[in-house]
């Protein structure tokens, strides 16, 4: 009877061990076949999305045919646009069942900075033999580091910039010079200032200036996210956030402008009713064209630079576009990290038909310039009915520019549509002289100092 139990029982233990070593070894299984699985949430209007994108799926795929890309798609044009899908990136991502590779711009990426739910992507990169610091924009590549990690990659930026002609400024009596502080370009602006404020049909720039871009172009930092900590209470900022509403007041506001077409600023320099345009970079388009467009629409010489530092100097500030992070929950992280390893090659970032501002590849940037002159010079289109502009080579002036803001980055920043939001919602009261400075900058820092202990 003894034996019988003992029987029982060591039968009992094998099946408990059993089941346990069952288990053990289908969750193994489960996870190896989730591993070979990479979902990314991608935005666009209906199946159409982000080619860019589209070109790094493809090429991954082709090389590493045994992971799939799970794609979930977000309709823009359903639900709450693209603020809805960030809040379901977010949402989801925190809750740990997001995407495995984050898209992201500046409306998501300081929270998920702060989520502490993103891979550090240096020891990855610490081990990429082929991932040489020399070819790439390490100044804005380290503008993805929080807290020592590198927990965002930068794909592409852009520079806070201007173009105008030499005829404006000269009908204008505005002398700018280079390399200048911010307080002596807007001394050089004075006049300009005061006489689109007397009239009402004048623009100091032909769309509004995001007061984010304007502070990092100053190449101060106000904020530090890292240590959740605001240094708005001293006078670099106060006298930065003062020419900030000089800017404001001269120029067109968003009840000026009926719609963006991309191309407002040239048309305003075209009508000669603004002194400055600050359309918005595309490297794939009108970028490189603008200059053509001056000179044989205009019919003047353009002058194109970027927006004065605080201090001046040779130095640009970059500004973070797009980027990609990879979640915590992902399962195959050294397959996400060879998908970003993709995105940032000389191969994707330098496609020519592929929309994005500078890209932190410095053998793209170069490739894209060299694209141009090859391919596109002398090519021909229709800008308007009775109006065909020949596409000719770049300027010298023009070339250094671009040298200048590819090679010659000092700082890099990542902005935040957030912080822009609360900013202008506390600080318009004073720019239209309903409340004073002070007032308005304690309310900046009281909602600010909420915003980053969420």
């Amino acid at each position: 009877m003894r034996e019988k139990k003992t029987v029982l029982f060591v039968l009992i233990i094998v099946i408990i061990l059993f089941l346990g070593f069952y288990s053990i070894i289908s969750k193994k299984r489960s996870d190896t076949r989730e591993s070979n699985t990479l979902k990314i949430y991608l935005t666009g209007q209906g199946d159409d999305y982000d080619r860019r994108i589209n070109a790094i799926i493809n090429k991954f795929q082709q090389k590493y045919p045994n992971i799939k890309i799970q794609k979930v798609m977000f309709d823009i044009n359903k639900g709450d646009g693209i603020e809805g899908y960030v809040k379901k990136m977010l949402a989801d991502t925190l809750a740990g069942d997001g995407p495995d590779i984050l898209c992201l711009d500046n409306m998501s990426t300081r929270k998920l900075e702060r989520s502490d739910m993103l891979v550090d992507l240096k020891p990855f990169i610490e081990k990429d033999k082929d991932f040489k610091k020399e070819d790439y924009n390490m100044k804005v590549i380290e503008a993805g580091l929080y807290n020592g990690q590198q927990v965002i990659m930068p794909l592409d930026f852009y520079v806070n910039q201007y173009i105008t002609t030499e005829q404006l400024l000269k009908n204008n009596n505005v002398k700018l010079q280079d390399n200048c502080s911010q307080k002596d370009f807007m001394k050089a602006l004075d006049g300009y200032i005061t006489s689109a404020n007397e009239d009402k049909s004048k623009f100091l720039f032909a769309t509004p200036m995001n007061i984010e871009d304007f502070l990092a172009s100053s190449g101060k930092e106000f904020i530090d996210y890292d240590n959740k900590k605001v240094y708005f209470n001293n006078p670099e900022f106060k006298e930065i956030i003062e020419n900030y509403k000089k800017i404001y007041n001269a120029s067109k506001k968003k009840s000026d402008i009926a719609g963006y077409s991309g191309t407002n600023g040239f048309e305003d320099l075209k009508n000669g009713n603004t002194l400055f345009s600050n359309d918005p970079i595309d490297m794939r388009g009108t970028f490189f064209q603008y200059e053509s467009l001056v000179n044989q629409v205009v019919g003047e010489s353009q002058i194109i630079n970027t927006m004065p530092s605080y201090k001046g100097g040779n130095k640009v500030t970059a500004i973070v576009s797009n980027s990609l992070a990879i979640s915590k929950n992902t399962k195959n992280k050294q397959a996400a990290y060879n998908f970003i390893k993709i995105a940032i090659s000389e191969d994707i970032q330098g496609a020519g038909d592929l929309p994005s501002s500078i890209p932190v590849n410095k053998k793209a940037a170069r490739d894209l310039e060299n694209q141009y002159m090859k391919n596109e010079v002398n090519h021909a289109y229709e800008y308007s009915k009775n109006i065909t502009v020949v596409e000719q080579p770049l300027s010298n002036k023009f070339q250094s520019y671009y040298n200048k803001i590819v090679n010659n980055v000092g700082d890099a920043q990542i902005t935040n549509y957030e912080v822009e939001q609360i900013m202008m919602e506390c600080l318009t009261p004073y720019f239209q002289d309903k409340s004073s400075y002070e007032t308005c900058v304690r309310a900046l820092e009281n909602k600010i100092k909420l915003y980053l202990n969420e």
